[in-house]
């Protein structure tokens, strides 16, 4: 039985509601053209006894293609949800494996300045930066700025380090270097 985290099962939740706005919408788009079927190929309302019926009709339809138009645009922001959903855990659960190997996690010893460094960036991004210098809670990465958008990044965000072309993942790894 695999463990599948919160990331996952919230992806997973998303698309199942995504799917069932689909259906839903293809139900209704079928629908809506039984409802306009009394029109089909452009017939006319004529004056007449039927006339009323036919207004009715044709703004019964009209007020059910409106509310298929509706789900239709709620059922493809539920896709675009759940397919943000499923990166953001996909991410998430590679840089779980990447940190779940380590030792121990990084510390200020674990860096000099000059050191290229791997970091998260938001929830599911990673950039690659300089480090500028090591501070005792942070690290200050090189922005390419000129200094004046320097980021700082805590420790725990840290993926990897490289340093004379080594890089490494594990922090105990590199401890000899």
């Amino acid at each position: 039985m695999t463990d599948e985290s919160d990331a996952q099962r919230k992806a997973k939740r998303l698309q199942q509601r995504a799917d069932r706005l689909k259906a839903d919408f293809e139900a209704r788009a079928a629908h809506n053209a039984d409802l306009y079927g009394r029109f089909a190929g452009g017939q006319p309302i004529v004056p007449g006894h039927s006339r009323r019926s036919a207004l009715r009709d044709r703004a019964r339809a009209d007020a059910h293609f409106d509310r298929t138009i509706d789900v239709y645009k709620e059922a493809e922001k539920a896709a675009g949800d759940a397919r943000w959903a499923q990166v953001r855990a996909d991410a998430q659960d590679a840089i779980t494996a990447v940190t779940s190997t380590r030792e121990r996690p990084w510390g200020p010893a674990d860096f000099l300045p000059g050191d290229i460094v791997m970091v998260r960036t938001f929830q599911t991004g990673q950039d690659t930066y300089l480090v500028k210098r090591v501070n005792k809670k942070t690290l200050t990465l090189d922005g390419g700025g000129g200094g004046w958008d320097d980021p700082k990044r805590e420790y725990d965000r840290v993926l990897s380090r490289t340093r004379g072309g080594v890089t490494v993942t594990n922090p105990a790894e590199g401890e000899n270097q």
